[in-house]
C-alpha cells in the first residue's frame, strides 16, 4: 500500500523547529538548574548575601559617615539576611557605635525591586548601643543599651513589637505593642541615617549623665506598651518598678517597693502631657522620718525629642508619716509645678486627733521658700521635736495641752533657714520648772538663733502678765519684758543657781500677787551676766517677816548686788510709811549680805526695825517703848566682817508722842546720831519731860567687854511735881517696890506744883555698871515750897525740936553743883534758900548703897529784906550757926538730926506717911494761962 504525498518542507520551517527545539531545552536547563538550586538551599539552608544588596547597604551607610563590619552575612530559604557580629562605626570615632552578635532582616523581594527598603521584619540579639568615649563623660566608651534582643515585623506602615528587651544602665527595660509610622508631612525630607546617628549621639550621651540617677535602685526595671489609639495616635505606657532605692540624690532616703506608671504620647514634635502615678510601700528619711504606704500623682509636659520635662502638678500622699517619735495619719500634700522652678504647695495632715494645714512657695532652683502652717498642735508632737531640733531651748517649752498656732517659715538661699514668724495660742506650760496655765502671743526664730517672742500674754495660776521674751540659741543671752502680776519668786525657774529663790525668800506675796513692771536679763550659762530691774507694787506683804498694808519699789538686782532705787511702803491704814533706797552686796555664791547702803525715812512701828534690820538693830532699840512710832530718817551702810555686820551709818528720830527710855517716860524725843562700827552716838538730842525741856548728846564706844557710855545733858523747866512723880514711878518700876503714896497725894502735888527743875550733867562709864560713871554737873530747884519735899519734911520736924519752924520760912531754891565718881554723888554746894532762910549743905549719896550722907548748916533770915526779920537773923545766927544738921540713912527711909555743941542730939523720926504729914503741918500755938 503505498502512503499519502507530502511535500517536503521548506528551510524556513526547519529553522523555527530547530529554535523551538533549543528553547524548550533551555526551558528544561533552566527548571532543572532552579530545582537543583531549590534542592540545595533546602539543603543547605543559607546562601551567601547578594554582593549588590551588601554593596548598597554600604553605599548608604558611607553618605552617613559610618562603616559596618560583620563576620559574614548569609541569605536563608526565607529571604532573611542573616548578619553576624555586626558592627557600626562613626568615621570620627574609634569605637563602634552599635555592635550586635546576629541580626535577622527579612525583605520582601517584590518590596525590594519596588524600592521600598524597609524590611518585613528584624530580629537581633546581644546588641549594644554605646557612646564613644570622646562624648562619655567618663573618658571610656560607655553602654547606653546592652544585652539588647528584640523581635520587630512591618505591616502596613505599622511595626510591630514582638519583643524587645535589654537593659539601660541598671534598668532591666521591655518592650512590646505596636508603633504605627507617622505620616511625613508633605514637601519634608525623609529621615536620614545621619540625622538618625546624630539624635542617638545626644540622646545617648544626655542619658548616660542620667542613667547615675539609677544607681541607687535595686532590681529596677522599666516595661513599655506601645500602643496605636485611634484619634490619639502612638502611646506608650510605662510601668516602672524597683525593690528598693537606696540614697537618691545623696540623701539618706530609702524607699521600699517603688512602683510608677504613665501614658506618654510618642508622635509629634514639642512638648506632650504625662501623668506619672507613682506608689511606695515605705519612704524612710535618715531613721527619722518615715512614711507608710505613699502614692502620688505627678503631671508634667515632657518633650522627648530633647529629653526634658516640665513638671506641672504633683498630689502626694500617704498612709501615715512618722517623725520625732510621732505619727501622722492621712498627710497630704498638692503642689503646683506648672511655673517651674517656682513652686506653690499646699498640705494637711492629723496628728494625735489635730489638723494641721500647710501652704508652700518656694524657688527649687535658688533654694527659697516661705511656708505658712496653721493648725494645732499636741504635747505629744511638740515636745519630741522640740528636743530633736533645739534640745537646748525644749526645756523651756514643755507643752500640757494643744497649742493653736498660725506660722510662717521662710528658708534663704540653698535651703538655709532663715525666720519663722508665728501666733500661738496654748494652755498648760512647763518652762523650765515655771507652771504656766496658759499663753498667747507671737513668737519669731531667726538665722541667726534669735528667740523672740512678743505681743505675749501668761497666766501661771494666780500670776497674769504681758510682754515680750527674747533669747540667743547660740549665745544663750536672754531678756524679758514683763507687766502685770507676778510672784517673782515663782519664777525661779528661770535663773541659775540658788541667788533668786533665796533673795526673794524673805519677800512673802501669798496674799495678793505684786503689779509688776520687769526687766530681766543675762545668759542662761553665766548666771553672774542676770540682770533685774524693775518696778513693782504689792498689797497686803511680807518682808523680812514685817507685814505691810502697801509695797512700791523700783529695784535693779543682778546675783551679787541689789539696788532699790525707790522704796516706800506703807502699813496701819497708812499711819505708818517709810519710803527711802538701799543698796545689798552679797558675797558670791552665798546668801548673806557683805554690805548694805541704805537712805531711809519712816515712822514704822519700831519693832519693825529689828525684823528688818536685825542683830544690833534690834539691841538699840530694845530699850525704846513708843506710844507712836518715831519719825526715823537713816543713811549709811553696814559691812559684814568675819561674819558680823558692822554698821557705820547717820540718823534722825523724832517722837512727838510720849515714849519710854529703859522705862523712863519722856514726853517727846529728836535725836540726831549715827553708828560707826561698835560705836553708837547722839549727836544732839532734844527732849521734853515733866513739862520741861533738855538738850544734850551721848556715845556709847569702846570694845565689846569694855563699853563706855558718855553723854552731856541738860534739863531745863521740868515740872517740880511731875518730875518727882516721874522718877518715883520708874523707881518703882524698876525696882518693884512701891512708891510712898504720900509723896502722890494731891495735898503734896499742889503745894509743890509751879515748882521747875534745871539739871546740867556730864558724865562717863559703864553702862552695865552705874557705879563706873564719872562725871558732873548742876542743879537748881526754883518756884516750889520746899517743904513740902519728903526731905525736907523730915528737916521740919528736926527743926520742931528748937522751936524753928521750918514751913513758915518759904524755902523756895536749891541749887547745887556735883560730881560723879566711883559709884558717889558728891555736892559740895547744896544750897537751899528762901525770902527768909538758906540751907547751906554739902554730902554724898552712895549709888552702890543708895544712902545719904549730908551735912548742912541752916541759916533762918539771911537773905531777907525786911529790917524786922533780919534784926531777928542777926539775932539767931549765931545760933543756928552752932547747929550741924546730919542727913544720913537709905534714900527710901533718910534720916535728919542735929547736934548743939556735943551735948545734945535730936533724931527726925523714921519716915512714914503720917510723919510726913505732919511735918508737913505747922507746930500748935502755945497756950496761954
Amino acid at each position: 500500500m503505498s502512503s499519502p504525498h507530502h511535500p517536503h518542507p521548506t528551510p524556513l520551517r526547519f529553522c523555527l523547529s530547530c529554535f523551538g527545539t533549543l528553547v524548550c531545552w533551555a526551558i528544561w536547563l533552566g527548571l532543572s538548574g532552579l530545582l537543583a538550586a531549590l534542592l540545595y538551599i533546602a539543603i543547605a539552608r543559607e546562601l551567601p548575601a547578594p554582593e549588590f544588596l551588601l554593596r548598597r547597604v554600604e553605599h548608604e551607610l558611607t553618605a552617613a559617615n559610618l562603616t559596618v563590619r560583620f563576620g559574614r552575612a548569609r541569605l536563608d530559604p526565607t529571604g532573611r539576611i542573616l548578619v553576624e557580629d555586626v558592627q557600626v562605626r562613626a568615621a570620627q570615632f574609634g569605637e563602634p557605635l552599635l555592635a550586635s552578635r546576629q541580626v535577622y532582616v527579612g525583605l520582601n523581594f517584590w518590596s525590594l525591586l519596588a524600592g521600598r527598603p524597609i524590611p518585613d521584619e528584624i530580629r537581633f540579639e546581644g546588641m549594644v548601643l554605646q557612646l564613644p568615649a570622646m562624648l562619655s563623660p567618663s573618658g571610656t566608651a560607655e553602654p547606653v543599651v546592652r544585652d539588647l534582643a528584640g523581635t520587630l515585623h512591618y505591616a502596613g506602615g505599622t511595626w510591630r513589637v514582638d519583643q524587645l528587651a535589654g537593659r539601660v544602665g541598671k534598668v532591666a527595660v521591655t518592650v512590646h505593642g505596636e508603633y504605627a509610622l507617622p505620616r511625613r508631612l508633605t514637601g519634608a525630607p525623609p529621615l536620614t541615617v545621619e540625622e538618625i546617628t546624630s539624635r542617638f549621639l545626644q540622646v545617648g550621651r544626655r542619658l548616660v549623665l542620667d542613667l547615675q540617677q539609677a544607681e541607687p535602685c535595686e532590681e529596677p526595671a522599666l516595661d513599655v506598651l506601645l500602643e496605636n489609639v485611634p484619634g490619639v495616635g502612638n502611646t506608650a505606657d510605662l510601668f516602672f518598678t524597683a525593690r528598693a532605692v537606696r540614697r537618691p540624690l545623696g540623701r539618706p532616703l530609702v524607699i521600699d517597693d517603688l512602683v510608677a506608671t504613665a501614658t506618654l504620647r510618642l508622635d509629634g514634635r514639642g512638648p506632650r502631657p504625662l501623668r506619672l502615678h507613682v506608689a511606695a510601700r515605705r519612704l524612710d528619711y535618715d531613721g527619722q522620718y518615715t512614711a507608710e504606704a505613699v502614692r502620688a500623682i505627678i503631671s508634667a509636659q515632657v518633650s522627648p525629642d530633647q529629653m526634658t520635662a516640665r513638671p506641672m502638678q504633683a498630689l502626694l500622699a500617704a498612709g501615715s508619716l512618722t517623725a520625732f517619735g510621732q505619727t501622722a495619719q492621712a498627710p497630704v500634700v498638692q503642689a503646683a509645678l506648672d511655673r517651674w522652678p517656682a513652686v506653690h504647695a499646699e498640705a494637711a495632715l492629723q496628728l494625735d486627733g489635730e489638723w494641721l494645714a500647710a501652704e508652700v512657695e518656694a524657688q527649687v532652683k535658688e533654694g527659697i521658700a516661705r511656708l505658712h502652717a496653721h493648725g494645732r498642735a499636741t504635747p505629744a508632737a511638740v515636745n519630741p521635736a522640740l528636743a530633736h531640733s533645739f534640745p537646748k531651748f525644749a526645756p523651756y517649752l514643755v507643752l500640757g495641752d494643744p497649742v493653736a498656732f498660725d506660722a510662717s517659715v521662710r528658708f534663704g538661699p540653698s535651703w538655709k533657714f532663715a525666720e519663722v514668724s508665728s501666733r500661738v495660742r496654748g494652755g498648760r506650760l512647763d518652762s523650765h520648772g515655771v507652771a504656766i496655765t496658759s499663753t498667747r502671743g507671737r513668737i519669731e526664730i531667726d538665722r541667726l538663733g534669735n528667740f523672740l517672742v512678743y505681743d505675749a500674754e501668761i497666766g501661771a495660776g494666780e500670776n497674769s502678765v504681758r510682754g515680750s521674751y527674747w533669747m540667743n540659741f547660740f549665745s544663750h543671752d536672754f531678756r524679758y519684758l514683763l507687766t502685770g502680776r507676778l510672784r517673782p519668786a515663782e519664777i525661779g525657774g528661770w535663773f541659775r543657781g540658788a541667788w533668786w529663790p533665796e533673795f526673794w525668800a524673805t519677800f512673802d506675796f501669798s496674799a495678793v500677787p505684786p503689779r509688776a513692771d520687769v526687766e530681766v536679763s543675762g545668759c542662761y550659762t553665766e548666771p553672774a551676766r542676770t540682770l533685774y530691774f524693775g518696778e513693782a507694787a504689792a498689797r497686803n506683804a511680807r518682808v523680812l517677816g514685817a507685814d505691810f498694808t502697801t509695797a512700791h519699789t523700783v529695784l535693779f538686782v543682778r546675783p551679787d548686788f541689789q539696788h532699790a532705787l525707790e522704796l516706800s511702803a506703807s502699813r496701819a491704814d497708812g499711819a505708818q510709811r517709810a519710803h527711802g533706797t538701799f543698796k545689798r552686796y552679797a558675797e558670791p555664791g552665798r546668801k548673806e549680805a557683805r554690805a548694805l547702803e541704805f537712805d531711809l525715812e519712816s515712822n514704822l512701828d519700831p519693832t519693825l526695825y529689828a525684823k528688818l534690820a536685825g542683830g544690833q538693830t534690834a539691841e538699840l532699840l530694845a530699850p525704846l517703848q513708843f506710844t507712836q512710832p518715831p519719825l526715823v530718817q537713816a543713811k549709811g551702810w553696814m559691812t559684814r566682817v568675819a561674819g558680823k555686820p558692822v554698821p557705820n551709818l547717820a540718823f534722825t528720830a523724832r517722837a512727838d508722842d510720849a515714849m519710854r527710855l529703859h522705862g523712863f517716860p519722856l514726853e517727846a524725843l529728836a535725836v540726831t546720831g549715827g553708828i560707826t562700827g561698835p560705836d553708837f552716838r547722839l549727836d544732839q538730842i532734844d527732849f521734853r519731860v515733866a513739862g520741861g525741856t533738855g538738850r544734850g548728846k551721848a556715845s556709847l564706844s569702846g570694845p565689846e567687854g569694855a563699853r563706855l557710855l558718855g553723854m552731856e545733858m541738860y534739863l531745863k523747866g521740868a515740872d517740880l511735881a511731875r518730875t518727882i512723880r516721874i522718877f518715883e514711878e520708874f523707881e518703882a518700876q524698876r525696882t518693884g517696890i512701891a512708891a510712898d503714896q504720900s509723896m502722890a497725894g494731891s495735898k503734896f502735888i499742889k503745894r509743890v506744883s509751879g515748882g521747875k527743875l534745871d539739871l546740867a550733867v556730864s558724865a562717863q562709864g559703864d553702862p552695865a555698871d552705874p557705879t563706873s560713871f564719872r562725871g558732873g554737873g548742876n542743879a537748881q530747884l526754883t518756884g516750889a515750897e520746899l517743904a513740902e519735899i519728903h526731905l525736907f519734911g523730915l528737916l521740919s520736924q528736926v527743926l520742931s525740936a528748937v522751936a524753928l519752924n521750918f514751913s513758915s520760912l518759904k524755902l523756895d531754891t536749891a541749887r547745887t553743883s556735883f560730881r560723879l565718881e566711883e559709884g558717889r554723888v558728891h555736892f559740895p554746894d547744896l544750897k537751899v534758900s528762901g525770902p527768909s532762910a538758906v540751907i547751906d549743905a554739902h554730902g554724898d549719896y552712895l549709888l552702890t548703897t543708895k544712902t545719904l550722907d549730908f551735912t548742912a548748916r541752916f541759916k533762918p533770915y539771911e537773905e531777907t529784906s525786911n529790917p524786922l526779920t533780919a534784926a531777928i537773923g542777926i539775932f539767931l545766927n549765931p545760933l543756928t550757926r552752932i547747929f550741924e544738921l546730919k542727913l544720913t540713912g537709905p534714900i527710901s527711909k533718910p534720916a535728919w538730926s542735929f547736934s548743939l555743941g556735943s551735948s545734945k542730939t535730936a533724931t527726925a523720926p523714921a519716915a512714914g506717911p503720917e510723919a510726913a504729914d505732919s511735918a508737913a503741918k505747922p507746930p500748935p500755938a502755945p497756950v496761954k494761962k
